[in-house]
């Protein structure tokens, strides 16, 4: 009866998770975390080409330091970048940010994302991090002792905290970008 009752908790705390439960980080097929964004705008791909390196400068500073491969004949653009974060466990983000520019739209892809904590440790960022919180919410919801309760409720309350701060981080660079890639003069 118990290995039911775990097992109707389990599904239904997936099913929770499908329909965007705070918490949870957008991961690909391959078990990684990938944020996107494709946007169809009245521009030349020159233009929105130009538009991406101009946010590259006012986001980042050093262009050269940022860009590890451009290509202005296809649109493409390639930075390796950090990004400072403030959660529990992660100090900064690294990743790998591409824009794809062409007549009337482009596409942006946020890969390769690690947490970088303060004592310098690199952790890859993907479906571990959602696994430990579904777990974490299991073990809240079957705790029964009051002090036990307190700590999964804590150790669940970090780990939302780290995927939210990195969602928000990330949502946030593909915000700004949209904003740049859209505007019709200097940035």
């Amino acid at each position: 009866m118990k290995k039911v009752q775990l097992l109707l908790l389990i599904l239904s705390l997936v099913s929770f998770r499908s329909f965007g439960q705070d918490g949870y980080l957008p991961v690909d097929n391959q078990k990684k975390v990938v944020y996107t964004d494709v946007a169809s705008l009245e521009k030349t791909k020159d233009v929105l080409y130009q538009n991406a390196q101009k946010w590259v400068v006012k986001t980042f500073g050093n262009y050269q330091n940022v860009v590890v491969s451009e290509n202005k004949q296809s649109g493409k653009l390639v930075l390796n970048s950090y990004t400072p974060v403030s959660t529990p466990s992660f100090e900064y983000l690294r990743y790998t940010l591409i824009v794809d520019c062409e007549d009337n739209k482009y596409h942006v892809t946020i890969n390769e994302v690690e947490g970088i904590s303060k004592s310098q440790t690199v952790t890859s960022i993907g479906k571990k991090q959602n696994d430990e919180i579904l777990e974490k919410e299991i073990l809240l919801k079957t705790e029964s002792g009051r002090k036990k309760k307190s700590i999964a409720e804590e150790a669940l309350k970090q780990a939302k905290v780290d995927n939210d701060q990195i969602n928000q981080a990330m949502y946030g660079l593909l915000a700004s970008l949209k904003l740049a890639m859209s505007a019709d003069g200097d940035l």
